[in-house]
């Protein structure tokens, strides 16, 4: 093998893994970004009808909380259980979902550990769920947004207070939706990100109020 050929192959092979660095690199940037600053979800379930339907597409702001915590009537996306958090956990949660986002498309099955919800009431509030309303500290309130009747189930017993560093959610569609009324009080470190635009379909196109 003469120097030209040699110097060549050398440079093909620097190329080549030019190539393969750069692509790691950028896949890491992507990731990083999609799981800790804003990412785009395709909604999968019916709980939060009519405010958002299946295949509706919503930006997630993951920063929306690093100081601070969600409001009354916040659209927020949680964790089913409580799960470590930090840059790199939310990385490799982060490439679960999309993993499982690639299984979706292809079989229409999908393991629900992330769930969309709206915030009802924050730490210190009293709820209190009686005969097909939510009150909120003594007062019940107007949900225009609701999409049926709201009924206790066998998750709490009410009124109650909603502890320290928790939440209490409840889907839209109260009569599908799977939320504090089964599962209790969220706490805070199981919020990912709040729901701050609606991309797709087009025709609703905008922010989330």
């Amino acid at each position: 093998m003469n120097s030209k050929s040699y110097y060549k192959k050398k440079s093909l092979i620097s190329i080549f893994i030019e190539m393969i660095v750069t692509i790691i690199i950028a896949l890491f940037i992507s990731v990083f970004f999609v799981s800790n600053v804003l990412t785009i979800t395709q909604i999968k379930e019916q709980s939060m009808e009519a405010t958002f339907v299946e295949d509706d597409r919503v930006i997630v702001n993951k920063t929306a909380y690093l100081i601070g915590s969600p409001f009354r009537e916040d659209v927020v996306i949680l964790d089913k259980v409580n799960n470590e958090k930090g840059i790199i956990i939310n990385m490799i949660n982060e490439s679960k979902s999309i993993i499982a986002n690639i299984k979706y498309r292809f079989t229409g099955n999908i393991e629900k550990n992330r769930l969309l919800k709206r915030v009802i009431a924050l730490e210190g509030d009293i709820i209190d769920i009686r005969e097909g309303y939510v009150y909120l500290n003594g007062k019940e309130l107007e949900e225009d947004y609701v999409n049926n009747h709201t009924y206790p189930r066998y998750g709490l017993s009410y009124p109650v207070e909603v502890p320290q560093g928790k939440v209490f959610v409840l889907g839209d569609n109260r009569e599908y939706s799977l939320d504090s009324r089964d599962f209790g009080f969220i706490d805070l470190e199981q919020i990912k990100g709040k729901v701050v635009f609606r991309v797709f379909p087009f025709s609703k196109f905008g922010k989330i109020n």
